[in-house]
């Protein structure tokens, strides 16, 4: 066969030598070539089989991380709001078994031991506590510490548990009977005005009227009344004025029982006397106008009061009768009208000047000639002074006067005599005053003219609310006095 160049137009690649492919051979091997061109150029941007399983293994392990944390922290935010709620329930049961015993002491006030015969002070006491149903959510578990002698506070220690569970919480109270001490000032059926130079340290109260203040009150304002008929201001609110209120103006609110005062002057008496828990002076001597004791540090001095001067209260003749030790139980009773002043050291004392038979004109008085003062101001010291009608100010105490007792003048007031061109100069009494018809430091007589005190400070002391003076008179009702979580 001869070489035939138009065989194949337009390929002359197709003719090589002598050697000739045929036509089908000639279109495999292109179409091969192209082939496998087309699969080198593609490898370019083609990935190889199973590239993915890595990335798809990586995710799934954080997904299952992160699922595992949230599962995990949900778990521990359940845990925790359920020992949250627990916690919770407890101190609901802990003050529940403070609240019972509250009630229990209202209906015998004498008893420290839950109803049991006899008990110590590592005596316990568990009661279950149940809801509505009936079903038992926990127990609180009461420890009683009877009250000191000569106070009258207990203190209740609740420790509050929910069953299954360990977490308890424990709640400690102080539950007793509020003294008068706990009122700055207590007014019985008479308003009270505190006027601008005047300040109030603690609280006030008013039964049978209201207040007008113009001064200072730090602690809460009460009366018994929604109105009252002011002295100079007509009708007010029973707590009235634009003084400084520290606290709470409360009114009407329930009125303080001051007959509470007479049952506890004749049982102290009773006791004095009879029982020897205390000392106890009768009427004074034939021909005397009664007594004047003169406290010292470690003792105190009693006279007989020959002579006064009636118009200034102050006394011009009296007799030594003896020196006398403080009594353990702190009480000294006097059927007679009673001049005291001095300085105690340590002791704890409250001075009785009453007669329980007598009434009228025939009730005994307290004369405050001279200074009244504590040596120590952290509770250690305390004076008591209780009288049937007035506690007054003798016309020759001191120009600044100074008394540190809880003052109470059942029928009567405390206060200094209106003595004319009598100018002194500052009140201080650091305890308490609770009366009936009026408490007097200033007299204003109009035109800028006074007699009395030109200033005044009243100032409570607060360790008197829990622990008063020896049998100072309490105000009838148990509530809880101090709160705290231990």
């Amino acid at each position: 066969m001869t070489k035939n160049d138009n065989q194949y137009p337009g390929h002359p690649e197709l003719v090589s030598g002598s050697h000739h492919l045929g036509a089908n051979a000639v279109m495999r091997f292109r179409i091969s070539s192209l082939q496998s061109g087309m699969t080198n150029r593609a490898g370019l941007f083609t990935k190889k089989k199973g590239s993915y399983l890595p990335v798809i293994l990586m995710a799934s392990v954080l997904f299952l991380a992160f699922s595992t944390a949230i599962i995990t922290l949900s778990m521990s935010n359940v845990k925790i709001a359920n020992l949250h709620n627990k916690k919770i329930t407890s101190m609901s049961i802990a003050e529940a078994g403070i609240n019972y015993y509250l009630w229990h002491l209202a209906h015998d006030n004498t008893d420290y031991c839950d109803g049991q015969p006899t008990c110590d002070s590592n005596s316990s006491f568990i009661h279950n506590y149940t809801d509505d149903a009936g079903n038992v959510l926990g127990t609180y578990e009461l420890f009683i510490t009877p009250p000191s002698p000569g106070q009258s506070s207990v203190t209740v220690k609740s420790v509050g548990k929910v069953n299954g569970t360990s977490p308890t919480r424990t709640v400690i109270t102080t539950i007793g009977m509020p003294s008068f001490t706990k009122y700055t000032l207590l007014v019985n059926g008479e308003q009270l005005w505190v006027g601008s130079g005047e300040k109030v340290t603690g609280t006030v109260h008013v039964n049978n009227s209201g207040m007008y203040n113009q001064g200072e009150i730090t602690g809460d304002a009460s009366s018994t009344e929604s109105t009252y008929n002011s002295w100079n201001w007509g009708i007010q609110p029973g707590v009235a004025g634009s003084g400084v209120y520290g606290g709470a103006k409360l009114y009407p609110v329930p009125r303080i029982d001051f007959n509470q005062v007479d049952i506890d002057i004749k049982t102290i008496r009773d006791d004095a006397k009879d029982n020897g828990k205390g000392d106890y002076f009768d009427n004074a001597p034939s021909g005397s106008s009664g007594y004047h004791i003169v406290l010292k540090t470690d003792s105190y001095d009693l006279y007989k009061v020959t002579n006064f001067n009636n118009t200034g209260l102050n006394i011009t003749a009296e007799t030594l009768l003896g020196n006398h030790v403080y009594p353990e139980e702190g009480i000294i009773f006097l059927e007679d009208n009673v001049w005291i002043n001095g300085t105690i050291d340590g002791q704890q004392i409250t001075v009785i000047a009453a007669d329980p038979e007598k009434n009228g004109n025939q009730c005994k008085r307290i004369v405050i000639p001279d200074l009244l003062k504590y040596t120590n101001m952290d509770g250690s010291d305390k004076i008591g002074l209780i009288t049937q009608t007035d506690i007054l100010i003798a016309k020759t105490a001191p120009y600044n006067m100074e008394i540190d007792a809880a003052m109470i003048a059942k029928n009567g007031e405390i206060k200094i005599k209106d003595y004319n061109n009598l100018h002194k100069g500052n009140m201080k009494v650091y305890g308490s005053m609770a009366h009936n018809t009026g408490l007097v430091w200033t007299y204003s007589h109009g035109g800028g003219d006074w007699t009395g005190y030109a200033t005044t400070e009243t100032i409570i002391d607060q360790s008197n609310v829990l622990n008063p003076p020896p049998k100072f008179p309490l105000t009838g009702t148990y509530e809880i006095l101090s709160w705290r979580e231990e």
